[in-house]
């Protein structure tokens, strides 16, 4: 498999990036997750070679409105948060961390991430970028689209849905979609009409279901 890695353990002051290509931003997705697979090696294994080695690694965010190609300026990043393994790889034995860390409040058409590595002997394996929704659903005769989970400073965002056919409400259904995509909360749940009758989330006319008995009845008969 392919991988980036670094391995500068005996040179101290070690500042080295790498930054992904721009990641177009969904503009209601204003918090992503970003799944890391890496392997970090096991500073004793290097029988006290370097004093500087590391066993973790940064991981840093910048937010654009367009892509900016290669142009490259530490100073446009913002720290999220250090990784540090659950398992590191001595000299025998291959230990593969799977890490998934919140990138919060984005705003802006796209974004870059960037891994800072300060010493440490890793290679990172895989990165997938993802976000949240609550998908589209009937619940209690209303239809809700599917919705982009909230971020930090909305836990849950109020969806308005529509009742399904033939159903009415009195006032627009609602419902919450949590920050992990969950759906909670029902508001104003909407009712059959008169005349209709609820099945399996949709409103059918009893009319349909006397005319499927009296249909049987004269079979039955014949």
């Amino acid at each position: 498999f392919y991988a980036y890695s670094v391995c500068n353990v005996d040179k101290p002051d070690q500042d080295n990036w790498l930054r992904t290509t721009f990641i177009q931003r969904r503009p209601s997705a204003s918090r992503v997750f970003v799944e890391l697979q890496f392997i970090v090696r096991d500073c004793n294994s290097f029988d006290g070679a370097s004093l500087t080695c590391k066993e973790t690694f940064n991981l840093f965010a910048s937010e654009s409105d367009a892509d900016v190609g290669t142009t490259f300026r530490k100073g446009q990043f913002r720290k999220v948060t250090t990784i540090a393994p659950d398992e590191i790889t001595g000299r025998n034995e291959l230990r593969i961390n799977t890490e998934t860390r919140v990138v919060e409040n984005l705003s802006r058409k796209g974004f870059y991430l960037a891994f800072q590595d300060i010493g440490a002997c890793i290679a990172l394996l895989s990165v997938r970028v993802y976000y949240k929704t609550c998908p589209a659903t009937v619940k209690s005769l209303a239809s809700f689209s599917e919705t982009v989970a909230g971020g930090e400073n909305q836990a849950l965002r109020k969806v308005s849905g529509a009742c399904v056919e033939n159903a009415v409400s009195e006032e627009p259904p609602r419902i919450y979609c949590t920050v992990d995509g969950e759906w909670v909360v029902p508001v104003s749940q909407c009712q059959c009409k008169p005349g209709y009758e609820e099945i399996e989330d949709t409103c059918q006319s009893e009319c349909f279901f006397v005319f499927q008995a009296f249909l049987l009845l004269n079979l039955w008969y014949l």
